[in-house]
């Protein structure tokens, strides 16, 4: 984990334990514990990415394996597993991670400006080297975040 992120979230850690917990209960019906990191799943998975900029600025990867995407796909949904199309899938998970970085970043600064990109997915590999990283276990899956933190935002020019 890089000193800054190490610095800024310490004393928050187990906490944003809980705000993974708290999004995955509330809004996917479904829970999430910490569990120990085997990385075994991550080749299969679905990860999406948010970039995050103003006060401070870096990036989230959510990842997750394929069981527990579609149980939560299905029940964000209100759909059966067999009726679940990919994009309805790809967009829950898209909504998990915009909702997941919002949320953990509202805990960890909430005085801050943070503005949200899009979330996307992407085919890279989960980042752990110099990033906050946590695996989850829940009940259809696995679910792993890493957080990571950037120099400031460098002002505009003529600002």
């Amino acid at each position: 984990m890089s000193q800054e992120l190490e610095q800024a979230v310490a004393p928050e850690l187990e906490s944003i334990d809980g705000v993974a917990a708290e999004v995955m209960e509330t809004m996917f019906f479904t829970e999430a514990v910490v569990a120990g990191c085997s990385h075994g799943w991550l080749s299969e998975a679905l990860t999406a990415r948010v970039g995050f900029d103003g006060t401070h600025c870096g990036e989230v990867f959510l990842t997750i394996s394929p069981e527990a995407a579609q149980s939560i796909a299905a029940g964000f949904l209100g759909l059966d597993t067999l009726e679940l199309a990919e994009p309805q899938l790809e967009q829950v998970i898209l909504e998990l991670a915009n909702i997941f970085c919002g949320a953990a970043m509202s805990h960890l600064w909430p005085e801050s400006s943070l503005m949200l990109d899009a979330p996307k997915l992407v085919d890279a590999e989960l980042p752990v080297e110099g990033f906050w990283h946590r695996c989850f276990a829940l009940p259809e899956g696995m679910m792993a975040v890493s957080i990571g933190l950037r120099g400031p935002m460098a002002p505009a020019e003529g600002n």
